[in-house]
């Protein structure tokens, strides 16, 4: 597969099939909507990539596998894994590590990656939301989204507590 192919170079790029569903061959502009929310994606899973990592080298493989699992659910655009799978890690995070008031400062430093990492989410979220809102353009995008957003928000959640978690392990 050749990398540089200089279709690009006019500011337009291909949208793929699943934003829309129908194979339309499409060129968007590259700040398009579903474009920013692709490109996000693609961060939030290279942070990700970092915070697993990082996880595996201090030892905790359950919390990098939860983030391993994670990332094989965020390219996906029609169904993203459990959303109780989420739900059901993030209730048990929350009684191991119960949250007081506002975390702002980060020692650890897995820790700090992780929390950097939703950040990212967060980030990716709102972009997902831009695309589904997105009327004034010629594509539509609507139902992958949907439930792409939702999924982010509970990721989001996810990642906020293994970071606590992580940095309550470096208080000990």
């Amino acid at each position: 597969m050749k990398i540089t192919t200089k279709k690009g170079d006019d500011g337009l790029t291909d949208l793929p099939d699943t934003a829309t569903g129908i194979r339309n061959n499409s060129r968007v502009q590259k700040d398009h909507p579903y474009i920013e929310y692709l490109g996000t994606l693609d961060e939030l899973d290279a942070s990700l990539a970092l915070c697993e990592i990082a996880l595996q080298s201090n030892g905790a493989a359950g919390f990098s596998s939860l983030i391993k699992k994670a990332r094989e659910g965020l390219f996906a655009t029609v169904n993203h894994p459990d959303i109780a799978w989420l739900e059901q890690h993030i209730e048990t995070l929350e009684k191991e590590n119960p949250i007081h008031g506002f975390v702002k400062t980060w020692t650890n430093p897995t820790a700090a990656a992780i929390n950097a990492a939703r950040t990212v989410c967060r980030r990716c979220e709102r972009r997902a939301v831009t695309a589904v809102t997105a009327n004034n353009t010629k594509v539509e995008i609507n139902s992958p989204l949907n439930a792409a957003c939702a999924w982010l928000n509970r990721l989001s959640d996810l990642l906020f507590l293994l970071a606590v978690a992580e940095e309550k392990k470096s208080c000990k």
